[in-house]
């Protein structure tokens, strides 16, 4: 899982499981956008993730599921 060593890289950390919080795990913000940087260069260019993204999915398990459904056109993305 792409993901997982991405969070694994920046926290730090030698593994992650899907009910891992990214902020309990040590993540702020500033690593946040890094995580949001490090994973968007993974993605097509048409989807775009934010931190809030993050945010709103701080799991491990919930925020690829997030991701997943942005690959798949299952949510809306961008701003109001």
């Amino acid at each position: 899982m792409a993901i997982a060593k991405i969070w694994t890289r920046l926290l730090g950390v030698k593994t992650v499981a899907a009910d891992d919080n990214f902020f309990a795990l040590g993540g702020h913000s500033l690593l946040g956008v890094k995580l949001i940087a490090a994973v968007q260069e993974t993605l097509p260019p048409e989807i775009e993730l934010t931190l809030s993204d993050l945010l709103e999915h701080p799991t491990l398990g919930d925020f690829t599921a997030h991701v997943e459904s942005l690959k798949a056109g299952g949510e809306e993305t961008g701003s109001i």
